[in-house]
């Protein structure tokens, strides 16, 4: 499974076409994780990339009955968004303009390694955000240190 670090300021070109840089490339695995990527809309209305393989693996967690019922009804609009996405020769995916407009996004982006997947912020947006979430990034770091059961010492 491809585990996605760093933040990369890139462009989208006038025909929607992003470069994923390469260092986000090569920590996929084509054999693992499959070639192309999974576009869809998170949570936060940002655009995120899942290796496609993976993002398949994920769905099959999420069991569907013939049967319509209220949930079946709130997962289809996650399927109906989800487009495939197959980088060209240099990395590049075109991205859906329906996509770009709901996520509002324009054509300076910041690529996110987020664990899982990759996120595409508006590169102004990722800016406040990181200063904002600053300050309080080395009280994180101890939560997180805590939280994994490290207590600083050597065994």
């Amino acid at each position: 499974m491809a585990v996605f670090f760093g933040e990369f300021e890139t462009r989208i070109d006038a025909k929607h076409r992003l470069a994923i840089n390469a260092a986000l490339r090569e920590q996929v695995d084509p054999e693992e994780d499959g070639q192309s990527f999974i576009l869809v809309l998170g949570p936060d209305k940002h655009l995120w990339l899942y290796p496609e393989k993976y993002y398949r693996r994920l769905l099959k967690n999420l069991r569907r009955s013939p049967f319509p019922d209220r949930q079946s009804r709130k997962i289809d609009l996650f399927f109906a968004m989800a487009r495939v996405l197959k980088p060209d020769a240099q990395g590049r995916v075109v991205l859906p303009e329906k996509s770009m407009q709901r996520a509002k996004i324009g054509n300076e982006v910041t690529l996110v390694g987020v664990d899982d997947h990759i996120e595409l912020w508006p590169s102004d947006d990722w800016d406040r955000h990181v200063e904002e979430a600053l300050p309080s990034y080395g009280e994180m770091l101890y939560e997180a240190g805590e939280q994994s059961g490290g207590d600083g010492e050597d065994t």
